[in-house]
């Protein structure tokens, strides 16, 4: 799938006029399994993510913010590594972070407990790029 382009197609709609300068934020398409990385507005980068099982396991939608970043931290509920975790939650159970190495084949695909997937290099790339504070917006 050609990734490249698909702000102007998502269903919701990135204007420039409405960031500030500086201003980064991660768009994420559950209908698409897609983020899109903005930056002023203007795309940065974008992947394909595994948001949640539809019903059982929904990913959130609404506007969010990274509250806080850990390097490897473990799921207390699900007792596994959660590579390059950005919590959008108080709850601290809900944020992005790296997909399982046997999971990342299946990025596209509704699969997670809500979380938002993303592949290796994605999740090392928005780990540093995204600050604490940045916008997070699911839809």
């Amino acid at each position: 799938m050609l990734l490249r382009g698909v702000v102007s197609i998502l269903p919701f709609q990135a204007e420039p006029a409405h960031y500030q300068t500086g201003e980064r934020v991660a768009l994420i398409s559950k209908e698409l399994q897609v983020v899109v990385f903005l930056e002023n507005g203007r795309e940065a980068n974008l992947a394909l993510v595994s948001t949640g099982r539809p019903s059982r396991h929904t990913t959130p939608s609404g506007d969010f913010e990274i509250l806080y970043k850990r390097w490897n931290p473990v799921s207390s509920i699900y007792r596994v590594h959660m590579p390059y975790w950005q919590c959008i939650v108080d709850t601290g159970t809900i944020g992005l972070h790296q997909a399982g190495r046997s999971a990342e084949h299946r990025l596209g695909e509704p699969l997670s407990h809500g979380c938002i997937r993303l592949g290796y290099f994605t999740a090392r790339w928005a780990y540093f790029w995204l600050d604490v504070g940045s916008k997070v917006i699911i839809q």
